[in-house]
């Protein structure tokens, strides 16, 4: 079964690695075989690198890295044994990650395992998400999604298909919410393989043959309204979302509610849908948080106060007109000042900049506030919203 913990290895370490040397003091010492056969002909792969990962709880030890000979075997001795250890062995080929583990020796102290290597394809009918499961959590600084994925595949080759705007290859792809924060991979991937770009997740490494999971996280901000709308690029047997707090309500065309249920310790409320097609855009909007949930908007409430102070101080400046040469307190003033009489003296106002001020003032405040929905620190209905408010005040100024 591949683990998340193995997939972070990036550097092989120095096969003179003395494994003996960390962990003096164990009575018996064990031995490690494995073997890199490719395709199902079972070929040996000779001058493949083999990584030993060693694991004490969720600490990964240092391990050691050897090179297959001619029957596609290397082999790990003298490693102790007890004191929690876990032992699995890794390698890459081609570009895809397979491993194996955790191993459990034989009574006499050794282990034999084969790791089966497979060339790569794009036969993209042969891949299908059996499961895929959505774990929803409130939390006081967002919603903390996890996710995880069976993925299989039945052709003979890993498959490597096309990746987001043709770019590159991937293998596994997916279409994420928007706005997504703290993008992590997990099991059967990781951060440097599994990559989340826009509302584009995929993995650079091929989908090996048979049946593997795949899991990551994310996090998205609170708002009144939040879209986690999933796209499928592969046909998908079964889809739930599980949602941890009774007060949210998925609102979906394609999912249907499906009761409570017990997992953890926890009651999720379970929204369930089937059989899916490339293609299907998933809807999913979570409703109940309050629009005041969030604390990155804020600093935007206070955007109509500042926009309506400008337009008082705009007022105030456009009234303040000099006065014409000539209109002291003297008699021709005093006629001048006749309440409305024939020949009154108006004093005419002065050209001002505030209009432009005020456009650039509001062309300032749209821009941030698109640079705020950029980073994911507003919702979509609330910068909207206040978009909207802030266009129609620019429009008639920009047209008076």
């Amino acid at each position: 079964m591949t683990r998340a913990r193995f997939a972070v290895v990036r550097t092989l370490l120095a096969p003179a690695t003395l494994l003996v040397l960390l962990y003096a003091g164990q009575a018996s010492a064990l031995v490690i075989e494995a073997r890199v056969l490719r395709g199902f002909d079972r070929q040996p792969v000779a001058g493949q690198s083999v990584t030993l990962h060693v694991v004490r709880g969720s600490e990964e030890m240092p391990g050691a890295t050897r090179t297959t000979g001619a029957d596609g075997s290397v082999r790990f001795q003298n490693l102790p044994d007890g004191n929690n250890l876990e032992y699995y062995v890794a390698t890459e080929y081609k570009s895809a990650f397979y491993t194996e583990g955790p191993l459990r020796p034989g009574p006499d102290g050794k282990w034999s395992q084969d790791l089966t290597v497979f060339d790569v394809g794009k036969e993209i009918d042969k891949v299908q998400v059996s499961n895929h499961h959505i774990i929803v959590e409130r939390k006081d600084d967002g919603l903390h999604v996890n996710e995880i994925m069976i993925i299989e595949n039945s052709a003979p080759t890993a498959y490597l298909g096309i990746g987001a705007n043709h770019a590159e290859n991937a293998g596994m792809r997916l279409g994420l919410p928007t706005s997504i924060k703290s993008f992590q991979a997990g099991m059967g991937a990781d951060d440097g393989s599994l990559v989340a770009q826009g509302r584009e997740m995929m993995s650079l490494r091929p989908i090996p043959p048979g049946q593997h999971p795949l899991s990551f996280s994310y996090s998205v901000p609170l708002s009144g309204r939040m879209d986690l709308s999933h796209r499928l690029y592969f046909p998908t047997g079964t889809f739930v979302v599980m949602i941890d707090d009774p007060r949210l309500k998925l609102v979906s065309k394609s999912l249907t509610y499906a009761n409570s249920r017990e997992q953890g310790g926890k009651k999720y409320e379970m929204y369930t849908g089937s059989n899916l097609g490339i293609g299907d855009e998933v809807e999913i909007r979570v409703m109940g948080a309050s629009w005041w949930s969030n604390p990155a908007i804020y600093p935007w409430l206070a955007i109509p106060f500042v926009v309506a102070g400008i337009l008082v101080f705009a007022r105030r400046m456009s009234t303040r007109a000099p006065k014409p040469a000539g209109t002291g307190m003297g008699a021709s003033a005093a006629v001048g000042t006749a309440a409305g009489g024939p020949g009154s003296v108006r004093a005419p106002k002065s050209p001002s900049t505030n209009g432009d001020d005020l456009a650039a003032a509001y062309a300032y405040l749209i821009a941030a506030l698109d640079h705020g929905r950029e980073k994911g620190e507003i919702s979509k209905e609330s910068h909207a919203l206040l978009r909207g408010n802030l266009k129609r005040r620019l429009e008639v100024i920009v047209s008076d």
